[in-house]
């Protein structure tokens, strides 16, 4: 009897080199169709994140109004002025800080509002109590509203300066609009608070801007540690939302730009640069020419500057103001609404938004 062999297997065949490549080569097409559009999905994700956190600084903006019947101007003493009162008094909360400083009860953080930290206890004839030293003493500055996602000039930490001897500044990456809340030379102490809606608002609040977006960190130098070019905040600014040092204005732009620009708020630049006499142009509130910042007669502003359109950060501009992205520049209306700005928008319709009493109506590319 004879067994019958199975024929022999073939043996097992491979990938060819060619098929490997072609295979590899696919995989590659793949990943690069889809890298762009993960990108965008995580872009329109910042966006949409950076939106919210404009209307969390709206509604803080309201809460603080119906609660006080007027608005912290961007640099100075809440609730009430600070004349009359012994100024190195110790006090918590602070009395004398930055707009983001003061609403920081509406943003669910009351708790670092009235940390004990801001008070030096050094008694009346000490340093007072000032926003600023929300960024020491074991307090945590970084703020998650204050911090926009898609700012390119902030790192992880979300720092904006970090002297390595327990002080943190905060990123600020939305910055107040100084003439919708004024404040700084002139009305830093003296008063306690401006701004009231409607009132301060005649143009309507839904066409004045309150928040923008904007760097955090703007210019070339040096990132804390120490930061330099140290006082000259016109080439390099480090934003953080506790900095109620630096005034604000065009006032405080004239008399100090070494420090001027290092506050969270905008307003437009006029690069005049004071000498010794309170009485030239921008020497004082009494007298700003009547055409700064924009003329009422003629609609032209000559003043401003167009924005950056998404810098490089060595190439931001601290007078100037920046989009994060070529989609434009996220803004806060006093209604408390947010739109975006396009990059391609004419100066003097922005300008129009930006100065809420010019009775001026916004163009049609707004």
């Amino acid at each position: 009897m004879f067994r019958r062999l199975s024929p022999p297997k073939p043996p097992a065949r491979g990938f060819t080199l060619i098929e490997l490549l072609v295979v590899i080569a696919i995989i590659a097409i793949l990943i690069g169709l889809l890298l762009p559009a993960v990108q965008k999905v995580r872009e329109a994700a910042a966006r949409t994140q950076s939106q919210n956190n404009l209307k969390q600084i709206g509604i803080a903006i309201h809460a603080c109004h119906d609660a006080n019947g007027k608005l912290p101007t961007t640099r100075g003493c809440f609730p009430q002025a600070g004349e009359g009162t012994v100024w190195e008094l110790d006090s918590v909360p602070s009395r004398h800080g930055s707009l983001h400083y003061f609403l920081l009860p509406y943003i669910e953080q009351e708790n670092l509002y009235k940390a004990p930290q801001i008070s030096p206890n050094d008694g009346n004839g000490g340093g007072g109590t000032q926003s600023w030293r929300t960024k020491g003493n074991g307090l945590n500055g970084v703020i998650k509203t204050y911090l926009a996602p898609n700012d390119p000039s902030v790192d992880g930490t979300g720092e904006a300066w970090n002297n390595n001897n327990g002080e943190r500044g905060g990123a600020a990456s939305y910055h107040a609009n100084w003439h919708a809340f004024q404040g700084g030379w002139g009305e830093d102490w003296q008063v306690g608070g401006k701004a009231r809606i409607p009132a301060s608002f005649p143009d309507g609040t839904s066409n004045s801007i309150g928040f923008m977006e904007r760097y955090a960190i703007c210019g070339n130098g040096n990132k804390g540690k120490p930061s330099s070019p140290w006082g000259q905040s016109t080439v390099y600014a480090e934003r953080s939302w506790q900095e109620d040092g630096s005034n604000t204005g065009p006032v405080a732009e004239y008399w100090d730009q070494g420090s001027a620009f290092v506050s969270p708020t905008y307003w437009i630049a006029t690069g005049q640069r004071g000498a010794s006499s309170d009485q030239a142009p921008f020497g004082s509130p009494r007298t700003i020419p009547a055409d700064y910042p924009i003329n009422r007669a003629t609609g032209v502003s000559t003043y401003f500057t167009v924005p950056q359109v998404a810098p490089a950060i060595k190439d931001c501009d601290p007078t100037r103001l920046t989009t994060f992205g070529g989609g434009g520049m996220q803004v806060l209306l006093m209604d408390g609404s947010v739109r975006s700005v396009s990059a391609s928008v004419s100066p003097n319709t922005l300008v129009r938004a930006l100065v809420p009493n010019d009775g001026l109506t916004l163009g049609g590319d707004w």
